[in-house]
């Protein structure tokens, strides 16, 4: 029996020593089992520390504070975690009551006890601000007068809304804290991952005395965050069973309707359930395995979220009893075999495809691939007897205990540091990654909703498992691209891919062969594929990469390539539309910018550096037109200080856009004043009628511009009849598309022609169409005769790829 110590407490103090002695020895007998004499030493030194410091103190939801420590550790103690978990759980009562502080813990019981506590103490502060929060969001009833008569309505709802957004940055930053300490010692998330269990325990029984709504709060995360992250640290057993009562609170119709269907199908099947087992039990024995068998019962939610799947998604229960159909599920009833040694594996896999045929491409080998999470085994289904299909998993003790309890069993096997096995290395290697992942996600997130949503999709949402093509397993959510498969193997990777293979198999029997096909960025993965990424040293992320990337992390990753390369890009691009627009305005361009003149830019428009406000130009944050005319104002002001230097910097040349009156005869009369329309870009050749602006003389259209088409019906009195007369050497705008099949380098060849060709690009962009992967290009080019860009145009077609080009006749600017 546990020696349960007075000494250290109040005398006077009553205590029960039947009740917490036979709770006691319950939980060291589990301890017993799985640990050595020196660390069940350990765990009953530290009941004894809690029990002379709690006594019979009254705890929170109607136990006391050794009933709660108890319940924690014999939960930890079942999830098979070390002596030092267990410890922890037994003494954070007392720590968290400030009944002993963290220095006498750590004297006591050890610095990793210590440590282990004190983080679980930062995440419990975390909780209660939140739970405090919580409660302003309950009607205000002293306002019920000004509710009656409409006011006050609006300034409650906001009030509620300011509530909700301040909880919802709480549960961000208890997640952010709850990964950061995860990284640190797995055992703070298990210790958390107990406490839920036993209050969901606790809600289901109706002993846990607080209002619907946090219970319905609560129940929503256990789904949403616990439940996902114990199955992502491979603890399945707590993940079953924290679903099951998620469940069972969220949902209690679903929950009772399913739990008596399975109830009724497993009565059903029992005999079923024993034949196969009898079968399999007795093809081990002739193979002198030594061999556990048995038939298992899916868990509820686990069975429920299959059968909604297969009827549609259905939300109503009464179209889910209506469509639900329970000979589809094929795994409700699960056949497990437990051997010694993993080539005993192998060999029970092979017998057991000898007494039944193996169902195509449902073999997985998740003992030579095992998943992130460590989990190991055999699963296979088979046409089974009477030609039922079951699934069958193997696996070794050892590989059972771990897809049990997850990242725990580690501790038990001493699976850690160099020794550690492969799957043990590659989990570990997961949680120390979720440090650095979870600041790359505070940094790429704009705010916590986007954070917890974040969360959500890269850690909690399904997942898929896709392999490499040396076989390692990649685990990836639902939806991800070959991107996100890219940027999980590296960054380097993820920066260069431009496109990806995927290896399947095809046919069936003696047909059937490895099938290997392109697929493009935004190609959605699937489950169980071989992915072979295809990289480009010309491929580089762009912006469009972001609507193709579903992961967070490949996300964070191109945003931090875009912000360090788009930079430069920026910058030179706005050079080049700060120079055209300069000379249009009648200036020589920038090279001829003074110093001072920068300087009085920056001063204007905020900005640190002249090349900050070249980028913020070639970004589309200011316009150049603004800068021109800021610098026209300028240099206004300074023609009379400094005549000289102001005109060795005023240019009258040529415009692009501006016509010389020789050149067009408006009504037959040359020598008024005209420009080129922007809508429509018309170019010596085309038909053209003028139409008279106020103060602006004629603006020359092509004939069959809307906008013309528009004055006819409205203005057509302002209409005049123009003509091109000859000209001199003159360079026009001429708004161009191009449609190509997208690849990588695509604009790069198109924009080599166009230069070779004497041709200058003022302008370009593209966009991709998902499912045809083709290429939409527009780009104007300056050009001084329709030949000239006929020329173009017969070089531009012989682009590999590209598939037409024409002039944008379209395009009309908003007046």
């Amino acid at each position: 029996m546990i020696h349960m110590s007075t000494s250290g407490r109040d005398q006077s103090r009553p205590h029960t020593p039947e009740l917490a002695g036979e709770q006691a020895q319950q939980l060291l007998n589990t301890v017993r089992q799985d640990m050595s004499p020196t660390e069940a030493l350990q765990v009953t030194q530290a009941f004894e520390l809690a029990w002379n410091l709690c006594g019979e103190s009254p705890g929170e939801k109607g136990l006391t504070l050794i009933e709660h420590a108890l319940a924690i550790a014999t939960i930890l103690a079942e999830m098979h975690i070390d002596a030092v978990g267990v410890a922890s759980g037994l003494i954070f009562e007392a720590v968290d009551a400030d009944l002993v502080s963290l220095e006498r813990v750590e004297t006591m019981l050890g610095a990793a006890v210590a440590r282990v506590v004190g983080s679980m103490l930062r995440l419990n502060i975390l909780e209660r601000k939140k739970r405090a929060g919580a409660q302003f969001i309950a009607p205000d009833r002293t306002g019920a007068a000004n509710y009656a008569t409409g006011e006050g309505e609006n300034n409650r709802e906001q009030k509620k809304q300011r509530i909700r957004d301040a909880l919802r940055r709480q549960q961000a930053e208890t997640v952010r804290k709850m990964f950061f300490a995860m990284s640190e010692d797995p055992r703070v998330v298990l210790l958390k991952l107990a406490y839920r269990l036993h209050a969901m325990r606790l809600i289901a029984r109706n002993a846990y005395p607080v209002d619907q709504q946090e219970i319905l709060t609560m129940a929503q995360e256990t789904r949403e965050i616990y439940a996902p992250l114990a199955g992502r640290l491979g603890v399945s057993r707590v993940e079953s069973e924290l679903d099951d009562l998620a469940f069972q609170v969220l949902e209690p119709d679903k929950y009772a309707w399913v739990r008596d269907r399975v109830e009724a199908e497993r009565k059903q099947r029992s005999a079923y359930v024993e034949r196969v087992c009898n079968m399999l039990d007795e093809e081990m024995q002739k193979l002198g395995l030594h061999a556990e068998v048995s038939g298992r019962v899916k868990h509820l939610y686990s069975f429920f979220k299959k059968l909604r799947h297969n009827a549609g998604d259905v939300d109503r229960l009464e179209d889910l009893k209506k469509t639900a159909d329970f000979s589809q599920i094929h795994d409700l009833v699960a056949f497990r075999i437990l051997v010694d040694s993993t080539p005993d594996c192998y060999v029970a896999l092979g017998h057991v495809h000898g007494l039944w045929k193996p169902k195509d491409g449902r073999i997985k080998d998740f003992i030579a691939n095992p998943k992130p999470n460590g989990y190991q085994a055999l699963h296979t289904t088979v046409f089974c007897l009477d030609e039922q299909l079951v699934e069958i998993q193997i696996r070794t003790f050892t590989m059972h205990e771990i897809a049990e309890y997850g990242v725990a069993m580690h501790w038990h096997y001493k699976d850690v540091g160099d020794r550690a096995s492969a799957s043990a290395k590659e989990l570990l290697s997961w949680l120390r990654k979720l440090a650095d992942w979870q600041r790359e996600m505070r940094s790429a997130t704009s705010n916590d909703s986007e954070f917890v949503e974040a969360v959500r999709d890269e850690i909690f949402e399904e997942q898929i498992f896709v392999f490499t093509p040396k076989g390692e397993v990649k685990d990836l959510p639902v939806g991800s691209t070959p991107l996100d498969f890219a940027y999980r193997i590296h960054s380097k990777i993820g920066d260069k891919c431009a496109g990806a293979r995927i290896i399947s198999e095809s046919g069936s029997g003696d047909n059937e062969r490895l099938v290997t096909r392109l697929v493009p960025l935004d190609y959605e993965l699937r489950s169980g594929e071989i992915v072979d990424i295809v990289t480009n040293r010309s491929a580089h992320p762009t912006r469009d990469w972001l609507n193709f990337a579903r992961t967070a992390a490949a996300r964070s990753k191109i945003r931090r390539y875009l912000k360090i390369h788009e930079r430069d890009i920026n910058i030179q691009i706005g050079r080049e539309r700060l120079d055209r627009e300069l000379k249009i305005t009648g200036l020589r361009g920038v090279e001829i910018l003074t110093e001072d003149a920068q300087n009085w830019l920056l001063t204007e428009f905020r900005k640190e550096s002249f090349e900050d406000l070249l980028a913020s130009i070639g970004g589309d944050d200011i316009r150049q037109h603004a800068v021109a005319v800021k610098l026209a104002d300028y240099f206004q002001q300074r023609a009379g200080k400094e005549p000289k230097e102001v005109e060795d910097i005023l240019s009258l040349p040529t415009l692009i856009k501006a016509v010389p009156s020789a050149r067009l005869q408006v009504a037959g009369v040359s020598g008024l004043m005209t420009s080129l329309a922007n809508c429509c870009n018309p170019l010596p050749g085309d038909e053209i009628v003028g139409f008279i602006s106020r103060g602006k003389g004629a603006i020359i259209h092509r004939a069959n511009c809307k906008n013309i088409e528009r004055y006819r019906e409205r203005e057509r009195e302002r209409l005049v009849d123009v003509s091109w007369t000859s000209m001199g050497q003159q360079r026009y705008l001429a708004p161009v598309i191009i449609r190509a099949y997208d690849r990588s380098g695509l604009i790069r060849d198109i924009a080599t022609v166009v230069s070779e060709a004497g041709v200058n690009m003022t302008s370009v962009s593209s966009n991709v169409s998902t499912g045809k992967q083709e290429a939409t290009i527009n780009t104007t080019l300056e050009i001084d005769s329709l030949e000239q860009m006929q020329k173009v145009f017969t070089r531009l077609e012989r682009v590999k790829g590209v598939l037409g080009i024409e002039r944008d006749l379209g395009k009309i600017k908003k007046k």
